[in-house]
């Protein structure tokens, strides 16, 4: 057992030695070469393009600031899209940006970290860094390249000046997740501080209060952005369950919230929470990074139990995180080569690491395969062939499948709750909350009278598989839709199915109807 640990410190864990610079810079054309091959196959989804209609709404940046107010997420990457847009003036710098952040996200790693090279192999090639931070356009890819950026400046830049106060306030403006990473590396820079000059004000605690200020007016400042939301039916609902109970079991079970998402469904909630904790204990030889480790792991999975749900781009936040103080403590991390607690914590890390890994993996495999998270490119393609439909209206039900649209087509768009022209759609509870197939196509054919254009449907039912009279639910304990026999006959005989599309990785798939 003590080989193994050995031969795994040696290769995982060893201090960082002067290597020579060509097979990092091979390190990195291999991560640009697979993660350009899965760009190109790449399809955007609506959850991507509502972020870029977001940012290129209203007639100036305050206009946009406006409409973004309550929308769930700080502006940083509203902004990076609408400033990108203003210089290109193209939809494609929606992945240019999040290519170019996941590039310099990267690079960091490879030429900056203290990380061996085995151990940066399995960082660059995980689910975050092959894919979801930088293949997928969203938010969550500059909270890691701000957090790595901050590893990266600390050792310099912990006693003087105001570079990390900056950082962090950008960092508390990519998404709440990054906002609750601020407040835990506030803790770890107050901690080690005391550690190394005692509980005694000096110059480096005046300095660390100053950056903690213009760290905590970016929490506001992210807080004022996204509070209230108009997103309501995303929230969660506590009618039917109990709010303390779900925040107590969260604090001895994170596995079961959506930190769980780290481990692509391979462990139960138990399982991944013991590896949670045991990937922290790595750190015991700096105790004020174990410590924030353990507060940033808590504090995310409080916030996924009882604020809102996660997905994977959501836990792997606090992954990054991880990685970040891992990287600020290299030298006491590499240097404790004794005690079983910090063996078992790197060996837990190396685990976590793995299935990150084994993730990236299947994302070339996807890629490879022809799997897509959208058939929205699918139409826009079917448009392009079609003079006829150039200028076709679409709805569609579920009404969001419109939203991943504006990348790929001109056509207008209408959202069929609304009763509106438009491509962002509202998440609330208020309104009308049930509809049906026939409500679908009497506002068909009230659009067509009143545009004077084809009119397109888009049905993610699909109509030989529907039930007749059962309620479907729409999502987010949100809207429902229904259709009963007489509805689907006379739907059937008012349109024309134009194409069935195949299943995509989401619920972004659905059969074309013309109205005749």
């Amino acid at each position: 057992m003590s080989r193994f640990l050995h031969i795994l410190d040696d290769r995982f864990f060893a201090p960082k030695r002067d290597r020579p610079s060509w097979p990092d810079l091979l390190l990195f054309a291999g991560w640009m070469v697979l993660v350009g091959f899965q760009v190109a196959r790449h399809v955007m989804w609506r959850d991507e393009v509502r972020a870029l209609t977001i940012a290129l709404n209203g007639d100036d940046l305050i206009a946009m600031l406006k409409g973004l107010h309550g929308e769930g997420h700080p502006a940083l990457w509203y902004l990076l899209l609408r400033g990108a847009h203003a210089v290109f003036g193209r939809v494609e710098v929606l992945p240019g940006v999040a290519f170019v952040v996941g590039l310099l996200t990267v690079a960091l790693l490879i030429f900056r970290s203290p990380f061996p090279r085995p151990l940066v192999l399995l960082l660059i090639t995980s689910h975050a860094l092959l894919f979801e931070y930088v293949v997928m356009a969203r938010n969550y890819g500059i909270s890691a390249l701000f957090l790595f950026a901050i590893a990266a400046c600390y050792p310099a830049h912990r006693g003087r000046g105001v570079l990390l106060g900056v950082l962090l306030f950008l960092l508390a403006n990519t998404n709440v997740v990054g906002s609750i990473m601020v407040g835990a590396f506030l803790l770890f820079w107050l901690l080690d501080l005391l550690e190394t000059h005692g509980w005694r004000w000096s110059p480096q605690l005046s300095n660390f209060a100053i950056n903690a200020i213009v760290a905590t007016i970016g929490v506001v400042i992210c807080a004022a952005t996204m509070l209230p939301t108009y997103n309501d039916a995303a929230a969660r609902d506590w009618s039917q369950g109990s709010a303390l109970t779900a925040a107590m079991l969260s604090l001895v079970n994170p596995g079961a919230t959506s930190l769980g998402a780290l481990f692509a469904n391979l462990l139960p909630g138990i399982a991944g929470s013991v590896l949670l904790f045991a990937a922290t204990l790595g750190l015991l030889p700096r105790r004020a990074a174990f410590l924030a480790a353990i507060a940033a792991l808590l504090l995310s999975s409080l916030f996924f139990a009882v604020a809102a749900n996660g997905a994977y781009r959501h836990a792997a936040v606090w992954l990054c995180f991880l990685i970040t103080l891992y990287w600020i403590s290299w030298n006491n991390v590499a240097t404790a080569s004794d005690g079983l607690l910090p063996a078992i914590g790197r060996i837990s890390l190396l685990l976590l690491l793995a299935i990150q890994t084994a993730a990236g993996i299947n994302d070339l495999r996807n890629a490879a395969t022809g799997v897509v998270a959208s058939r929205s490119a699918d139409l826009g393609r079917l448009l392009a062939s079609r003079a006829d439909l150039a200028n076709a209206a679409i709805l569609s039900e579920p009404e969001w499948l419109v939203e991943a649209l504006p990348y790929y087509v001109k056509n207008p768009l209408y959202l069929a709750r609304d009763h509106k022209f438009g491509s962002v759609v509202i998440f609330t509870r208020k309104g009308r909350m049930d509809s049906d197939l026939g409500e679908t196509l009497r506002l068909a054919r009230e659009l067509r009278e009143t545009s004077g254009a084809p009119v397109l449907i888009l049905l993610a039912y699909r109509l030989d598989e529907i039930t007749p009279d059962r309620i479907y639910d729409e999502g987010k304990n949100w809207r429902t839709f229904r259709a009963s026999a007489a509805e689907i006959s006379d739907f059937r005989a008012a349109t024309t199915l134009i194409h069935r599309f195949d299943p995509a990785k989401t619920d972004e798939s659905f059969d074309v109807y013309l109205l005749r």
